[in-house]
């Protein structure tokens, strides 16, 4: 567990550091709406694959004999309709104030961090290699 303690953080900072980029890309570009449909899908995208996270860590918990809590379980058992009722939610967003966000942008903010971590999953298997 520790390896993915040590991905997962690599990850965040990844994500932080993307996000960063495009708050700075918002505030000196033209493209407000774009950048800021970006920043969306990339918080939703976190906040999904951090339930993700969680529910890796409930499995390690169960499988070492400690009892990871009510909360962890209801994170674990929820998070597939927490991760759709999300992507619902901020697409939702996007096609009720179509002047102010791009459903593309959002999807593409959303995917970030999914493609990131299968390149970077593909790379270390090839590394390993």
């Amino acid at each position: 567990m520790p390896l993915l303690r040590h991905r997962i953080k690599h990850y965040y900072w990844t994500v932080a550091i993307v996000y960063l980029i495009s708050v700075a890309a918002l505030f000196l570009t033209a493209y407000h709406s774009v950048i800021f449909s970006i920043l969306i899908g990339i918080a939703a995208c976190l906040f999904s694959f951090t339930t993700i996270y969680l529910k890796a860590l409930v499995i390690d918990r169960i499988t070492t004999r400690k009892s990871p809590g009510i909360a962890s379980y209801l994170v674990t058992v929820f998070g597939l309709v927490i991760r759709y009722g999300l992507i619902v939610m901020i697409v939702a967003i996007a096609l009720t104030f179509p002047d102010m966000f791009h459903l593309i942008a959002i999807l593409a903010g959303y995917a970030v961090l999914y493609i990131y971590v299968m390149v970077d999953m593909f790379l270390q298997l090839q590394k390993e290699r």
